[in-house]
């Protein structure tokens, strides 16, 4: 019996065996790198913490330390106190980061990015999180409560705004009447502004006289200055003092005769009295003795019988003898 083969056929075992053996081997390259990428090989640890509202947290989603992708969250369920509990799986190489002290919480990256768990790094004094221990779970505001919050913040302001509205819309208010009286003036400065413009000119016009009226006594003020002839007199002055500068010496010389001589006669009298007191105290005692014996004549010649006069005496006379320095 003769069997006719197509050649396209042979070795097709073979072939289909070396293709189905290629795409398996492309299978767990793909597996072994999706695995990879996953942290699958990876060693990692659990950690936990109890949030009270399980909103924004959801399975799979990342776990991150300064930035860096460390884990991921594993679990969330609700536990009988009505929270949540949540658990996430971190690389065991990035354990030494996470201490005692460090924090959990729910941010976002940025206003439009993902929702992911940051991680603080912790002192690296206090001692590591071991497996199944429980992270400090720090609250984050969700976008409604900042939206209430700002709501809350806003809302004082927004009443204070409607009140200033209110006052300045008030047709009795202060701002109104400030206003109208204000259209008032500017309606009465037209008036007021032609009064100044017309007290301008007026004063202009009567600058403009006196000007014209000062200038015209000025200009005969220094005709009449100038129609003055001082020569004569001057000529008079300087003619007496040509005559004073001509008299004044002789009599100056004069003069110093005469403080010579007056000078001269000073000293003359002063030693003429130098020579002359010493005296004066002897030539009085000398008179005061004359007198005194002229006095005891008188009275011996009275007391003789021929020039006796029998009349009382009522009032007599006694000489005193006195000091010759008195």
């Amino acid at each position: 019996m003769i069997r006719e083969e197509d050649p396209r056929f042979r070795h097709l075992e073979r072939k289909i065996g070396i293709f189905i053996a290629i795409a398996c081997a492309g299978a767990l390259s793909a597996l072994i790198m999706y695995g990879m990428q996953k942290d699958f090989f990876t060693k990692k640890y659990q950690l936990r913490f109890t949030a009270d509202r399980g909103t924004g947290f959801v399975k799979g989603m990342p776990v991150k330390l300064s930035g860096f992708r460390i884990g991921r969250v594993t679990s969330i369920a609700l536990n009988e106190q009505a929270m949540v509990d949540i658990s996430i799986e971190i690389d065991n190489k990035y354990r030494s980061w996470i201490r005692n002290d460090s924090t959990a919480k729910l941010v976002k990256e940025g206003l439009v990015g993902d929702t992911i768990i940051d991680v603080s790094v912790g002192t690296l004094d206090k001692p590591e999180l071991k497996d199944n221990e429980n992270i400090l779970y720090v609250k984050t505001k969700g976008l409604d409560e900042l939206a209430d919050d700002i709501a809350e913040k806003v809302k004082p302001v927004l009443i204070e705004v409607k009140d200033i509205i209110s006052y300045i819309n008030n047709p009795e208010g202060d701002l109104k009447k400030s206003v109208r009286n204000l259209e008032v003036l500017t309606r009465n400065l037209d008036g007021t502004r032609a009064n100044a413009d017309h007290l301008l000119v007026s004063a202009t016009n009567n600058l403009e006289r006196i000007s014209s009226r000062t200038t015209t006594v000025l200009e005969n003020t220094n005709r009449k200055i100038d129609a003055i002839d001082l020569g004569p007199t001057l000529a008079k002055v300087n003619h007496s003092l040509d005559t004073i500068d001509a008299k004044l010496p002789p009599m100056l010389d004069k003069i110093d005769t005469t403080f010579g001589n007056i000078d001269a006669i000073s000293k003359e009298t002063r030693k003429l009295s130098e020579k002359t007191l010493p005296r004066v105290p002897g030539l009085i005692s000398q008179t005061e003795d004359v007198l005194m014996s002229t006095d005891r004549l008188l009275k011996s010649i009275n007391n003789t019988w021929l020039f006796r006069d029998n009349a009382p005496n009522t009032r007599g006379t006694t000489l005193i003898r006195g000091d010759s320095y008195e």
